[in-house]
């Protein structure tokens, strides 16, 4: 806040702040002002026009009536007066209510928000006994002159000057800040008053500026005062100045002198800056007048030698070096080391190297935001890159600014700085996923400053202590963007948004002008160029062809264009003792100075398996808001997230396509496992559709599939449908699509994997709502199935994949995916099925009758022939005597197909009063034999088994016993029905 709006008014007394609610806007939205009631005026016309009215009916009718109704309107109009009166009054009450709980309601968010803003004043700035105390907060650019009222900093939509008295009072209070601190820009502040007090707060202010010049004023005050800072292990550098002025001034706006103190930055021009009075009153009362003579009284802060000779030892403490080595080649130059704590937040001034042997320096932040450097090789590029890390970190913490290095030249330029506290990162070619994944991640880091920044309701982020600065170093630039396309967008994007998010970019080329995009080169404002071959090189990035006629001799001299003009600089250079020392410094400042050190702006990559231990497996099948089945584990690069997978049967069917090896089979027991983690590990909720035909036959057409919640699994779904035959591949493609499209809204939730896309199972593929897409394999088969070619990674291990857009790795499950593979008999006894069907005969239609003769009497059925069977029947015409089933042995009627047909339309009419056993019959003969059937369920073996077909016309499979099968050899009933399935090996 700024000391204008501080000092420049008198707030009421009175005010205290509480809890509340504070609306996330934090603007608070005045309710509208409650009019005064409605005037009602009284109805004389509705009163004298009946009275009018009912004397000219008497005067015509001449009757007495007539005056009866000259009463009615004088007592319609009173009682309509009186009514809306009440009105009246009923709607403006409620209007006053409405408006007094509006009020409530912006009281509770006043008072919330003038809390928020006294407690962000008070973490903004601390005060001298806060940072005596251990707190780091403190802004560099303001100072705090002391704690008193301040007004609130929310926004208030509406006129309080229209509001009741009674509701400006109540809302007032929280207009104003108590004890909240009063800043000022200004750095140049005159103490007046008593000696005492005079001394004790400049020692206060010396608390906020625990670094660099101050200027004092010469007198007897300012003599104490220099005496103490000089007695101090501090690092202030005091310089009295001649003054005439009262009491004491005191200026910490004063550049450093580079002949003053040894190197440092050069001065600079300024213009003169506003004095600030304080007038100390008493110890707890002070006033602080401007210059325009508004003042406010505020509560000044007094610290005492002892304490500031404990700030002033903490502070001196070994927390950051600036090491730095004379030319490249001078060995004799000697390192020296400079040790001192300075808030740098809103600077990345760093010395870089010298001109004319006076330090020069460059500032990312004043002159940048961004910097670009070019030079030929051996030009001294990757020196003048460590000696600018190491000199823009020596000085600050990792709280002030970070580094991240992407190194593409095999990572031999800042390996000896990988360990510096500030470095959250060394990116190499070496690993291209990697540096992707880092370069990518930084638009990630651009939306989160965006959100940090607007959170904090700042313009910058020099406005958020928060916010460390991060600092984007690239040695070879044009290696990096080469080695993906997308890369140009985010770095032009971080060049054009990176200023007010605190994201600074040094790109290092040997030809920026053709490396760097143009709207990136825009954007970078410092320029550095060290000898290249031509002028047109020197020409593009600093703007002449100076850089060219550098001698070769001299390696590491530069053209440096930052701000007006160009510099000449020889870049100076770290040797390793440098760098070692420097680290060490810096690692004793972070070690000082606590906290944990600031991680990388990316996530690492994936890992190659994943325990199934290791994801949130909580899910549910039964319930659309349920969270689904996790089964591995996504990576949002650009969020910067690693999010569960998760199936959402809520969402459709789930298609996992890849090619052999790559873990298909691996997801669906994922999904078994954690479904069964859900349901209970005996749970009947997950179905694996066995490879058997006629197992899978009975799990799709099982009523318990579609009436109950489940999940229905099946693997290679394309190999399936191409091992069976039409018409059976068509009835199990259509029924897989209905249960696909059935999947969200209906029972069960359905997975199925395939190699490909194209073939048997397309319909299938293309009825799927949810795609993982298995990213190893064959490229060629990847692209066909619908993936992206970029997304392919030919050396991928089993379970990586492409789920939603975002790279995922399944996780492995702990047990392997088991099939469900046995036959219907194997539940149960079914030999006595065929004696269970109600009926006296029993009708057989086969290819061969010699085996199921031998069959059916051991089961104890009497066997008769076709033909003999129908002459019975003709013999026996007339009404049939009835006969007891019980006692009467079964009579099966056997004849082949060929005799079924023979007599047309015979089968079809007995099938309604008798079951019929179908035994190796293609599904044409089928059709022929009994019309209107639906498909058989399919039989592969006809040794084993037969179709029985009931009265009702369902149909179910038998099967034989083993000793049964063996009585006509090895080949006698295996169906010969190319139409049919084909028997399996």
């Amino acid at each position: 806040m700024k000391a204008s709006e501080q000092v420049g008014s008198t707030p009421p007394d009175g005010f205290a702040v509480g809890e509340g609610s504070a609306p996330a806007d934090g603007v608070v939205h005045l309710p509208a002002s409650v009019p005064g009631a409605r005037t009602v005026v009284f109805p004389t016309l509705m009163a004298v026009a009946p009275v009018v009215v009912a004397l000219a009916l008497w005067a015509l009718l001449s009757s007495p009536v007539m005056l009866a109704f000259a009463v009615l309107g004088p007592v319609m109009a009173v009682a309509s007066y009186a009514e809306s009166r009440r009105q009246s009054r009923a709607e403006h009450g409620r209007a006053q209510a409405v408006f007094e709980s509006e009020l409530d309601v912006c009281v509770r968010e006043a008072r919330g928000l003038a809390h928020r803003d006294l407690r962000e004043l008070h973490r903004s700035a601390p005060g001298a006994r806060r940072l005596i105390s251990g707190c780091s907060a403190a802004r560099e650019s303001q100072l705090i002159l002391g704690f008193g009222r301040v007004r609130a900093r929310f926004k208030i939509h509406g006129q309080l000057r229209e509001l009741p008295d009674e509701a400006q009072a109540r809302l007032e209070p929280f207009l104003v800040l108590d004890d909240a601190p009063v800043v000022a820009d200004s750095e140049r502040v005159r103490l007046t008053g008593n000696r005492h007090l005079i001394l004790a707060a400049s020692r206060a202010l010396l608390t906020q500026r625990a670094a660099g010049r101050v200027t004092i004023g010469a007198g007897a005050v300012g003599e104490a005062l220099n005496g103490e800072i000089r007695g101090l292990r501090g690092d202030w550098r005091p310089v009295l100045t001649a003054d005439r002025g009262p009491g004491m001034l005191l200026d910490f706006g004063v550049d450093l002198d580079s002949r003053a103190d040894g190197p440092g930055p050069s001065p600079r021009q300024r213009t003169p800056p506003r004095e600030l009075r304080i007038r100390m009153l008493s110890p707890v009362r002070a006033s602080v007048e401007l210059a325009d003579g508004q003042s406010q009284t505020v509560r000044p802060e007094l610290v005492t030698v002892e304490e500031l000779r404990a700030f002033a030892q903490r502070s001196a403490r070994p927390e950051s070096g600036q090491l730095i080595e004379g030319p490249v080649g001078d060995a004799a130059a000697s390192s020296t080391l400079r040790l001192r704590r300075a808030p740098h937040h809103a600077s990345l001034a760093a010395p870089i190297g010298t001109q004319d042997g006076v330090a020069f320096e460059v500032d990312l932040v004043a002159a940048g935001p961004h910097a670009v450097v070019g030079g030929t090789t051996g030009s001294g590029k990757s020196e003048l890159l460590v000696t600018w890390v190491l000199a823009m970190t020596a000085t600050r913490s990792t709280r002030d600014v970070q580094v991240l290095c992407f190194d593409f030249k095999g990572g031999a330029t800042f390996d000896p700085i990988a360990t510096l506290p500030h470095c959250v990162g060394v990116v190499t070619d070496l690993d291209d996923d990697e540096a992707r994944r880092a370069a990518t991640s930084l638009s990630a880091e651009i939306r989160f400053r965006e959100r940090a920044i607007r959170a904090a309701g700042a313009k910058h982020v020099g406005e958020v202590p928060s916010l460390a600065r991060l600092v984007v170093v690239v040695d070879e630039y044009q290696a990096l963007v080469d080695s993906d396309a997308e890369l140009q967008a985010v770095f032009s994007d971080i060049s054009a948004r990176g200023r007010s998010l605190g994201v600074h970019l040094i790109l290092c080329a040997q030809q920026p002008a053709s490396a760097v995009r143009g709207a990136t080169l825009a954007n970078c404002s410092v320029r550095i160029s060290l000898r290249v071959i031509a002028e047109a090189d020197s020409t593009a990035v600093i703007g002449t062809g100076a850089a060219a006629k550098l001698p070769v001799s001299t390696p590491g001299l530069a053209i440096v264009v930052a701000g007006e003009g160009a510099a000449q600089v020889q870049v100076r250079r770290s040797s390793p003792d440098t760098i070692a020392a420097c680290i060490r410094a810096c690692a004793e400042r972070e070690a000082h100075l606590g906290g944990a050190l600031p991680r990388p702006p990316w996530l690492p990559a994936l890992p190659a398996e994943i325990a199934a231990s290791t994801l949130d497996a909580s899910g549910t099948l039964d319930e659309p808001s349920g969270r689904g089945l996790a089964f591995g584990i996504a990576d949002d690069t650009e969020l910067r997230r690693q999010p569960t997978a998760v199936f959402s049967p809520e969402l459709g069917a789930m298609l996992v396509i890849g090619g052999p090896r790559t873990g298909k089979t691996g997801c669906l027991a994922m999904l078994a496992e954690t479904a069964r983690t859900v349901h209970g590990a005996e749970s009947p909720a997950v179905v694996v559709l066995s490879d058997d035909p006629e197992t899978a036959w009975d799990q799709l057409w099982s009523p318990e599939l579609t009436s109950r919640h489940g999940l229905l699994l099946a693997d290679d779904v394309d190999l399936f449908l191409s091992q069976v035959d039409e018409p059976y591949r068509s009835a199990f493609a259509e029924r897989l699509t209905l249960l696909l499209r059935r999947s969200a809204t209906g029972f069960p939730a359905v997975v199925f994997t395939a190699s490909r896309a194209t073939g048997h199972a397309s319909v299938l593929v293309a009825a799927a709502a949810q795609t993982l897409r298995l990213v190893g394999g064959d490229r060629a088969a990847y692209v066909m199935a619908g993936g992206e070619p970029s997304d392919h990674r030919s050396h991928a291990g089993p379970g990586r994949a492409n789920w939603h857009g975002l790279p995922c790795q399944v996780a492995r499950a702990t047990r392997p995916l088991r099939a469900h593979r046995a036959r219907s008999d194997d539940s149960g006894d079914q030999r006595d099925a065929l004696a269970q069907t109600g009926t006296e005969n029993l009708l057989v239609a086969a290819r061969r009758i010699e085996p199921l003769r031998r069959i059916l009497e051991a089961r104890g059925f009497t066997c008769t022939t076709l033909g003999a069977w129908l002459a019975d029947r003709a013999a026996d015409a007339g009404p049939a005597p009835a006969r007891n089933t019980d006692a009467a042995p079964r009579r099966a009627v056997l004849g082949v197909v060929d005799d079924w047909q023979a007599q047309f339309g015979l089968l079809s009419r007995l099938a309604a009063e008798h079951p019929v056993l179908l035994s190796g019959l293609s599904t044409g003969e089928h059709r022929t034999l009994l019309r209107g059937d639906p498909l058989p369920p399919p039989v592969l073996d006809a040794r084993r088994g037969a179709v029985l077909r009931s009265l009702t016309g369902e149909m179910t499979r038998v099967h034989w016993t083993d000793e049964e099968a063996r009585v006509d050899g090895p080949s006698g009933f295996r169906a010969r029905d190319s139409s049919g399935p084909p028997t399996p090996p």
